[in-house]
């Protein structure tokens, strides 16, 4: 009956864990509709349509993390995580090319922690794909 328990504990978390993570990504994706020129500054300048890339990154953002409560979160894990790693390139851009998030020029440290973040959201998101069944 122990490890009955203890499954349903871990099933628990990896549900509160992945409603913290949908409404992270939600809010970030509703964000770029609602202050678009921070977008637009940081996406690559060999992306065309930054206008159109960052809103459909944005829009993204917002749908893909929803399947997560779907029969497909599976599925939805898995491009999660190839999408986090397509976002960090734009991330990356901007650390190599020193453009400003927003009105704020990151450090090195800083930049550092973004990309240790963007490793945090990819376990989690294996996490999710993981133990989300």
């Amino acid at each position: 009956m122990v490890k009955g328990n203890r499954k349903i504990k871990k099933l628990d978390i990896v549900r509160i864990i992945t409603f913290v993570y949908i409404v992270f990504f939600v809010y970030a994706g509703i964000n770029h509709f609602r202050h678009p020129s921070f977008y637009e500054n940081i996406v690559p300048s060999y992306i065309p349509f930054p206008n159109f890339t960052h809103k459909l990154v944005g829009l993204l953002e917002i749908i893909i993390p929803i399947f997560l409560l779907t029969k497909y979160r599976s599925t939805a894990a898995l491009i999660m995580i190839f999408f986090i790693i397509i976002l960090y390139l734009g991330n990356l851009h901007v650390w190599i090319n020193n453009l400003p998030y927003g009105r704020n020029y990151f450090n090195n440290y800083q930049h550092t922690f973004r990309f240790f973040l963007q490793i945090a959201l990819i376990y989690v998101t294996y996490i999710i794909y993981k133990y989300g069944n």
